[in-house]
This record gives structure tokens, sequence and C-alpha cells, in this order.
């Protein structure tokens, strides 16, 4: 096969290029590479990517904004999926439904879940602007059950469309996803995964669009006042229940604690950095570390919130 391989959809050609580094690809900066990679932008791409990959028998790997997420340094077998964002997708985030003192909105699964929260709370739409700041997009924010602020995604979430591995797509309501504090019956799932989110249908109550605002807004500065904006992942750890891991890292004295060229980040404790030329082999070693000393002064065993990918 040549390096690169064209495949044609109504709104133009996309490009499956070979041996990737995945590193270009993640917040991390990290990751070995992809056998093959493309990028979708919108379902119908999607659709077409992963219907190569079951005529060429390889398993599909989908990758959003990157974020919560550590690919190994042997790289990703099959093809890697990239959903990201076109200019276009801000303005998919369509009213689908006046419900009175509700709205239904249908969200495409590449749209930034920052770029989401802003909007809804632009538009009046309350329930999502807690997510002004966060990175990664929507698919992801699904699949993880992302939230923030006492809030998570599915609080509002009616619905998602998804590509099933033998190209149907279908509906899932809101239950079957069955979610929970950062899980969802999708994340459960082992990669390869079967199944791929296409779109999400949210019910919002309605909000004064200047009070929303500000307060998207106000998260968005807490983010970047209180949280790293180097190569890192997000957070490393799912809090246990009655505390904040970060917390327990500070109290441990693990922050600046450093593995490699990835650093336990000294302004929040449950980030970790690559401060350059990290490995995932680094991130391993310090999560170890990380739990290890944590267990031993508190007796609380932290849980990794990151999802790892890939080979060694």
């Amino acid at each position: 096969m040549t390096d690169a391989l064209m495949l044609t959809t109504s709104d133009g050609n996309i490009t499956i290029r070979r041996d990737q580094p995945m590193s270009r690809y993640t917040t991390f900066r990290i990751g070995g590479p992809a056998d093959f990679l493309v990028t979708a932008v919108n379902a119908e791409q999607v659709q077409a990517a992963n219907d190569w990959a079951a005529r060429a028998g390889v398993p599909v790997t989908v990758v959003g904004g990157g974020s919560n997420l550590l690919v190994g340094d042997g790289g990703i077998r099959g093809l890697v999926l990239l959903v990201r964002a076109s200019a276009k997708t801000a303005e998919e985030a369509s009213l689908a439904e006046d419900l009175g003192d509700e709205i239904r909105i249908r969200v495409p699964a590449q749209m930034h879940i920052s770029r989401l929260g802003h909007r809804a709370a632009r538009s009046g739409w309350a329930g999502l602007e807690w997510a002004a700041g966060l990175p990664g997009m929507l698919g992801g924010a699904v699949v993880n059950n992302a939230g923030a602020h006492g809030s998570e995604i599915t609080d509002h979430l009616e619905s998602i469309e998804v590509l099933t591995g033998d190209g149907r797509i279908e509906t899932w309501t809101r239950d079957r996803l069955s979610p929970r504090y950062r899980h969802t019956v999708l994340k459960a799932a082992p990669r390869p995964r079967r199944w791929i989110v296409l779109q999400a249908t949210f019910v919002l109550p309605r909000g004064d669009a200047d009070e929303l605002t500000a307060r998207a807004d106000e998260y968005a500065k807490w983010r970047r006042s209180a949280q790293p904006t180097g190569a890192c992942a997000g957070s490393v750890f799912t809090n246990p229940e009655g505390t904040y891991a970060g917390l327990l890292i500070d109290q441990a004295g693990l922050k600046g604690r450093q593995i490699g060229s990835v650093r336990v980040s000294e302004l929040h404790g449950n980030f970790l950095v690559n401060t350059g030329g990290g490995t995932a082999a680094d991130v391993r070693a310090l999560i170890a570390v990380i739990q290890e000393t944590v267990h031993h002064q508190t007796g609380i065993q932290l849980v990794p919130e990151i999802e790892q990918v890939g080979e060694r």
C-alpha cells in the first residue's frame, strides 16, 4: 500500500495516512505511531472511514481532541479515526425543538465541549455552562461522562446517535449509557470499541443569557488560573468519595515530582505535565509512584481517569 490513500465522500476527499506519530494528536504530546490515520469532520466521513476499516480488516480507534488519553510508546494498531471540528461545527449545534420552558438541541460529536458550553450560555440554554474551558470534543465527553462543578454531561442528555461496527446508525437513550461518575458503558467497553458517537441530543432549561455567559466566563477563567496549560491530558485520577485526588497528591508532597520528562504539576497535583520528550513509560511510572505513596499515607487507592490505549 502507498503512504496515503484517498477516500471520496459527497463533500470532498479524506486521506488515510500510514505510520503517523500519535504525539502530534494528543494533548499529552506522547504516543507512538498509528498504522493508519484519517481525520473526519462530519458523520459521512466517519462512516466512510469506518467502512474502509471494515473492508481492510483493521480495528478502529476513535480519538477526538486527544485529551484524557495516554497513547502507548508502541503506537496503535489499525486505523486511528480523528474526529475533529470543522469551521461549520459551531453552527451545527441547532435548536431542534421549542418545548416552552425547555429546548431540545442536537449537537455533532466533533464539536468542542468548551465551545458548546459558551454557545449554550450565549443562547440562554442552561445546563452546559460548566463545560466552558474544558478540553476535548463532545463525543469523548459523552463516552467519559465528563463533568465539573457538580455537573455532568449526561445530566441533560436525552439520547445519542452511534455508528456500529457493521455500519448501522443506532439511537441510544441516556439510560442505555448507564452513566455514573466518569463512567458509561461506552467507556467500559474494551478498545477498539464497536460504537462511534456521532451526535448527542440534549433537553435544556431556558435561562438568562447574560447570567449564563458570565458564569461560563468565570468557569473558563478559573480553569486558566488553577490548572496547567502545557502538554497534559487533564485530570489523571478520579476523585475518591469525600475528597479530591489533587489534594491527596499535594498532601503527600508529590507536587513537582518528576520521572523522565513527566512532572506532577506544581499548580494542580492531579495533572501531569510533559516537559518535553516525555514517554508513556514515564507517565505510567509516575502514576504508580503517586498511587503507592498516597495509598501508603492514607489507605486510599487512586483510580486513573486517564484512558490508556495502544501498545506499550
